[in-house]
This record gives C-alpha cells, sequence and structure tokens, in this order.
C-alpha cells in the first residue's frame, strides 16, 4: 500500500487527487493571485504533469525535488514561495532527458501489460537485471527515482505497471495476477537478451514487496529480493485492517475485499495464494526483510515471521527493523540505510 507523501519515493497517492483535474502550464502572469486555492491547483496540475513525464520514461529527479520543496513550503502556508517554486518545477521539466523505455508484453489471463526499461549508461547487453516493483495502486514511473538511482550502479532496472496500473489492462488484484506481470516481464526480457544469465534481483515496497516474494517463491531464475514494508499474511492483513480504526487502513480494507472477493472465512484460497509465509519452502532467492516496527498497514509480525520460517527452513534472510518507523521509512538517514543495504545485497547476491 502506498506510504504517502511523506516518503520521497513514493508518489503514488498523488495520482489519486489529481483524476479529474486538468494539466496546468506555467502561467507567470504578474496578475496571477496567490492564495491557498490557487497554489493547490497549480501545484495538483504540476504533479499530474510531472507524473505524465515520469511515465513516459523522463528523469523528473530534478522537478521532482523542486516539488517535493513546494510541498514543504505550501505544508507551512508559505503560499508564496510555494508558488515560486512550482515555477522552478515547470522550468525543470522544460530540460528533462528521456531516460526508459515503455515496453509492452503478454501475460497470464491474456493481458497486455506494460513498464519502464531503463538501460545502464554504459555497457552493452546482457546485464545484471534488477525488477523495481511499486507499492500500492501506483504506476512505475512513481518509482523512476529508485530505478535511476539502481541503474547508476550498473544494472538493468525494469519498472513493471502490473495489471490495473500505468498503461496496463485489467485491474488491480492485490498480489495475484501481479505475481504473474513480474514473471512475465522476467520472460519478456529474456527473450530480447537482455539478462546477464539468471542474475536476476527485486526490489519491492508495501504491494511490491508482496509481490517480490511471492514471485521470488515460484521463480528460481531469482536470486534476491529486498523486501520493505510488505504483507505476507493476507489474513492477517485482513484482521489487522478490521480491528483498526486508522481510516487510511480502513479503505485499504475496502480496496482488499474489493479485490480478493470476501472475506477470509468466505474465499479462503484467494487470501491463501496471496500469502507468502505460505510458501516459504519453495523460496530460493536471497531475501532481505525491512520493516518499521510501527506499521500500522502491514503489521510487523508478519516480517518477523517470515524471517524466521525463512531461517528454520535453512534459508538465506536477513531482517533490518526500524523502531520508530511506519509504513515506510522516511528518516533521512534510515532512507540512506535502507539504499546502502538494498546496494549491498543485490552486490552479495545478483
Amino acid at each position: 500500500m502506498a506510504s504517502g507523501l511523506k516518503c520521497k519515493v513514493a508518489v503514488a497517492v498523488l495520482a489519486v487527487l489529481l483524476a479529474g483535474l486538468l494539466t496546468g502550464g506555467c502561467s507567470c502572469a504578474l496578475t496571477r493571485v496567490i492564495d491557498q486555492a490557487t497554489v493547490t491547483v497549480r501545484g495538483l496540475a504540476c504533479a499530474n504533469e510531472l507524473n505524465q513525464k515520469a511515465g513516459e520514461g523522463y528523469d523528473v529527479r530534478e522537478a521532482r525535488a523542486k516539488w517535493m520543496q513546494a510541498l514543504d513550503a505550501y505544508n507551512q502556508n508559505d503560499f508564496a514561495r510555494a508558488d515560486e517554486l512550482i515555477d522552478e518545477t515547470y522550468d525543470a521539466m522544460l530540460n528533462m532527458e528521456k531516460v526508459a523505455e515503455r515496453v509492452y508484453y503478454q501475460s497470464s489471463g491474456g493481458l497486455t501489460v506494460s513498464g519502464l526499461l531503463f538501460r545502464p549508461a554504459e555497457g552493452s547487453p546482457p546485464w545484471p537485471t534488477i525488477i523495481v516493483n511499486h507499492p500500492g495502486f501506483g504506476t512505475a514511473g512513481d518509482f523512476s527515482d529508485v530505478a535511476l538511482m539502481i541503474r547508476d550502479q550498473g544494472y538493468l532496472v525494469f519498472n513493471p505497471d502490473y495489471r490495473g496500473s500505468g498503461m496496463s489492462q485489467g485491474s488491480h488484484e492485490g498480489a495475484k495476477g501481479e505475481v504473474d506481470d513480474v514473471i512475465a516481464a522476467i520472460d519478456y526480457l529474456e527473450s530480447r537478451d537482455l539478462i546477464e544469465g539468471e542474475r536476476i534481483g527485486l526490489y519491492g515496497q508495501s504491494h511490491g514487496a508482496a509481490i517480490s516474494v511471492l514471485a521470488a517463491e515460484r521463480d528460481a531464475r531469482i536470486k534476491a529480493v529486498v523486501a520493505e514494508a510488505g504483507f505476507y499474511d493476507a489474513v492477517d492483513l485482513y484482521n489487522n485492517a478490521v480491528a483498526s480504526s486508522d481510516p487510511t487502513v480502513k479503505t485499504i480494507l475496502n480496496d482488499l475485499l474489493s479485490m480478493v472477493g470476501g472475506t477470509p472465512d468466505e474465499v479462503p484460497r484467494e487470501y491463501e495464494v496471496r500469502s507468502a509465509l505460505n510458501y516459504t519452502d519453495s523460496l530460493q532467492a536471497a531475501t532481505l526483510l525491512i520493516h518499521g516496527e510501527k506499521d500500522p498497514i502491514c503489521p510487523v509480525g508478519q516480517a518477523r515471521r517470515l524471517y524466521d520460517a525463512l531461517s528454520a527452513a535453512g534459508k538465506t534472510v536477513e531482517i533490518k527493523l526500524y523502531p520508530d518507523e511506519a509504513h515506510c521509512v522516511v528518516d533521512p538517514a534510515g532512507r540512506l540505510e535502507v539504499w546502502e543495504l538494498m546496494f549491498a545485497w543485490f552486490e552479495k547476491n545478483v
């Protein structure tokens, strides 16, 4: 599930907020009114255009950083400064480089799904490959910053738009058909001779973390997984949401019921296939679990249980817990540490 605006790499929530708004350009007229309502509309329209460019494969890192500064100024009620930073965001979008290729491939159910392919700046194929699985109901472009950071370490990176996301067909299935889409992506990249041997790793956050572990349990070609803030027991995810008073968690419960088709008592098999804890014996990939101990959405107990199960089965697994973090590591020092842990894990195991 998306971690909200607090996580600088997760912009999926914005896509929901932007639905129905018109995309606006930079209006620099001296007579423009600067108040909260005007800046709100301009900021959302700017973010909409920024997300569109990310989905088209452009390097939006500088522009996204400017927009996040604008958001920070807005949250401090400094609307004049936020307005200036929105202008600077538009300026940064004028000189963006296209860094990813939009590709389409076939997955289960006859669906055509899509994603963004980031090639290393140097060398020629094949390359060791990392698949970046975005959280929640966002898109491949939401994690383009993460993809470029990994690409710059010398990896081919693929950000899938699972079914129901971005430019892909189908509907969200809550870590069921999306797993097929990730495995089909590996087949597609192999068919283009882009992957070096079976040097494949997966990084995923939240929904993307669940998908990553489930995919690795089904496909031995995957050699390493870094899973952050994931759910690994769908029944526990349901029970946690039922017991929670958090409105965000309640919204997630409604989404889950819609995708799964009922409660655990009504459709037990649907919860079983979405729960990585049921398939630990088949997992061969070296797995690094990262989780905040105050996560209200995906209880940290799930990560601990998965770690214990994999350890007991003699699998290669490590866990890193953050006592003061919730559903995403947002502290800058912690965030940097997560990326360093991820790079080291892939360097060792992919």
